[in-house]
């Protein structure tokens, strides 16, 4: 079979909350439901929402920050995953030491990891795989504040999603020889359905310049589904294993497969209840009345996708396109022209400080002390 099927999770943080958990019933005991599910796929990866280590400067002023025990790695390597994403609001909360300790901790269990580094160029860099003879190629970005957080020339940091640097990083990427490009971008509003608009234009610069898929998250919640030229948009997939009580309770595990050719044929979500009251920060399956339910919910976001529901599993059907000539001219839609800001692009009057896109409103620290930008609609 040379199918490729990759897995994705939402937000890992085994710290706040979690952290007795993980010192008393170890790193493995947040995994025994999830953990023959994420095996299932040839590559999953997830967002590490907080960076590991046992010592680092805290950030000032900042309401919510984590400091993780490095012990989740190798929890994180038991459980199946290969790959986790950096780029968040929270990988800097205690400064470059504890960014150093994370990346030292996860290739210390095998585990790959991109989207933070010690400068804005190793950020960006592509975790790479090689697998059924082909090359995979992830990249992640985060649109977050605080924007201290985001690397620069000489600074460490997160991958900020400025449009020109993600164009050229996945055409770099394609250069390489990547057969499958994926987008992983921390964005959005927390606990918000309705999307910012720049997420929708974010992804589909990123799927014009030459990605196959790109995966969101940072509400802590589902956003809607979209396909755009044939190629899947998941815009935020929730919380996993995260270390907070709150009164959220949906998620899933998101697999995202591609043929022989790199063409995307479908996907999956295996539905979890992430309730940590009950749960105790260990995703299980849901019970069948809640998966109808959330089911129900994300079909309603997700509008004119070919969702269906049996046996336990939402699947996504990919859409049928008939083969065409690369001569015709209708073979591919003309994209809606976007005009993004670039990194360099300060036309914009009054712009503080450079940012991804247009119009994108200034962060707000007082009233959004998550590291959202604001929001403009309550679920």
């Amino acid at each position: 079979d040379k199918t490729i099927t990759l897995a994705f999770t939402g937000d890992i943080m085994m710290g706040g909350r979690a952290a007795d958990k993980l010192k008393t019933e170890g790193p493995d005991s947040f995994f025994t439901a999830t953990a023959p599910l994420l095996k299932q796929a040839d590559i999953a990866m997830g967002n590490l929402e907080g960076p590991l280590g046992l010592e680092g400067k805290k950030v000032k002023g900042k309401r919510y920050t984590f400091l993780v025990d490095p012990s989740c790695a190798l929890g994180l390597a038991h459980a199946g995953f290969k790959l986790l994403t950096l780029a968040n609001n929270h990988t800097m909360d205690f400064g470059v030491v504890a960014l150093q300790s994370t990346i030292a901790a996860l290739e210390s269990q095998k585990l790959q990891h991109t989207g933070a580094g010690m400068n804005n160029a190793e950020a960006r860099q592509p975790a790479w795989f090689e697998l059924k003879g082909r090359k995979v190629a992830i990249l992640a970005y985060s649109d977050t504040i605080p924007k201290s957080y985001w690397a620069t020339d000489k600074k460490p940091g997160c991958a900020p999603a400025y449009a020109d640097e993600m164009k050229a990083d996945i055409q770099a990427a394609r250069a390489k020889g990547a057969d499958l490009v994926v987008v992983c971008c921390h964005w959005g509003q927390e606990k918000h359905t309705r999307l910012r608009y720049y997420q929708p234009m974010l992804a589909h610069l990123a799927i014009d310049a030459g990605a196959d898929a790109v995966v969101g998250h940072h509400p802590h919640i589902w956003q809607g589904l979209e396909v755009y030229q044939g190629k899947p948009i998941a815009y935020a997939i929730g919380n996993f294993c995260f270390g907070t009580l709150t009164g959220i309770k949906d998620s899933g595990i998101l697999y995202l497969s591609f043929d022989e050719k790199n063409r995307w044929g479908g996907g999956k979500i295996f539905p979890m209840n992430v309730n940590n009251y009950k749960v105790q920060f260990a995703p299980h399956p849901m019970e069948p009345k809640a998966a109808k339910s959330f089911y129900n919910y994300l079909t309603k976001l997700s509008k004119n996708m070919d969702l269906s529901y049996a046996d336990d599993v939402f699947t996504w059907k990919a859409p049928e396109v008939a083969p065409l000539a690369v001569s015709t001219p209708t073979a591919v839609p003309t994209p809606t022209p976007t005009k993004a800001i670039t990194k360099n692009d300060s036309s914009k009057k009054g712009m503080a400080s450079p940012t991804p896109f247009e119009g994108t409103p200034a962060p707000e620290p007082g009233d959004n002390p998550n590291g959202s930008l604001p929001g403009v609609k309550k679920p």
